[in-house]
């Protein structure tokens, strides 16, 4: 079993900035861009996620990643506090929506007690500016605490400032599938809700318009639309299963899709296609034959790989019906 906390922890300050980077990258509900900015000119931003397409000038939060052998200094993280609201009065970008201290060791007693009390945070850095921030923010001068900054501050959101600590990134469930890309390790079970809705989709008229060929070339009647299997002995449950199985992989795709790494997802359908592109290409007496000979073969696939145990049946079987959409597959010659 791989031991996460150890990997993160033997991470030097970029690898931390890397592996933050990779999971608000993959926040794409929340976030439009992602920019890691690093050394020296940083102007106290670490990884950025960009909430909008106008980036600064727009809602944006700051990730500041703090790998250090001890718990994150009060000293420091003022400082660093200090150094974002002073860049930002400058007019480098509007102050961020969110700013995340992401420090694996965590932040000491006192820090703690000023981040969960808001208020309290802004007494000690307008109390203390000349102690924590004045002669530290730039070595070019020092930056004096005018009425112009202190308005500044005050218009500053003091709760938004949050730790992200070594058990926050292990437990999260976003953080996995980074975890997993960067140290080994399964990716956890996702909830796979599969919703077949009643009327038929616009996407959905590729495969449905092969299924209908496939059921006329077995009993040699016309099926123009499905409404016409409707009452028939076989096909009208047939049908029903064969969009179960396409809404089931369809459901797998967007959920793995939006939690882990295209690659996995990626690696899943080649070995699903490359598993059953043999029995397309064999000869039967009808399309319909043609068709579940592939769903079989598809259901005794055991592909390999991060979501390999994560793959029902019917979820590999429905990906047939996925090429077969987009017009990889036929069922009749």
């Amino acid at each position: 079993m791989i031991d996460y906390n150890r990997q993160i922890l033997a991470l030097n300050d970029v690898g931390l900035e890397k592996l933050v980077r990779e999971w608000v990258d993959k926040q794409t509900n929340k976030y439009k861009s992602v920019k890691r900015f690093a050394g020296a000119g940083d102007m106290g931003r670490d990884v950025v996620g960009f909430s909008t397409e106008q980036k600064h000038e727009s809602r944006w939060d700051n990730y500041q990643c703090k790998q250090y052998n001890k718990s994150l200094p009060t000293a420091t993280s003022i400082l660093e506090i200090g150094k974002i609201i002073y860049f930002s009065h400058q007019g480098n970008f509007i102050l961020p929506e969110n700013y995340y201290f992401v420090a694996p060791k965590g932040v000491n007693r006192n820090l703690e007690k000023y981040i969960y009390n808001p208020s309290s945070f802004k007494k000690i850095l307008l109390d203390e500016w000349d102690n924590y921030c004045r002669e530290k923010i730039t070595s070019s001068f020092p930056v004096e605490l005018t009425p112009e900054l202190i308005e500044h501050i005050e218009n500053f959101n003091f709760s938004s400032i949050q730790i992200i600590d070594l058990d926050t990134i292990v437990s999260d469930q976003t953080f996995r599938p980074v975890l997993v890309n960067w140290f080994g390790g399964e990716l956890p079970q996702g909830t796979l809700e599969t919703d077949v809705p009643d009327e038929i989709q616009s996407h959905e008229s590729n495969y449905i318009k092969e299924i209908l060929a496939a059921y006329s070339d077995k009993d040699k009647n016309v099926y123009p639309t499905y409404k016409d299997i409707k009452g028939h002995s076989s096909f009208e449950i047939d049908f029903d299963m064969q969009r179960e199985r396409f809404f089931s992989a369809d459901a797998f795709k967007h959920l793995y899709r939006d939690n882990t790494f295209q690659k996995y997802t990626e690696q899943l359908e080649k070995q699903v296609f490359m598993g059953v592109h043999p029995s397309l290409m064999n000869e039967y007496d009808n399309g319909y034959q043609r068709m579940c000979s592939v769903l079989s073969q598809a259901a005794n696939i055991e592909p390999t790989g991060k979501l390999s145990a994560n793959a029902s049946v019917m979820v590999k079987q429905g990906y047939c019906h996925h090429f077969v959409n987009g017009g990889k597959f036929k069922w009749i010659k």
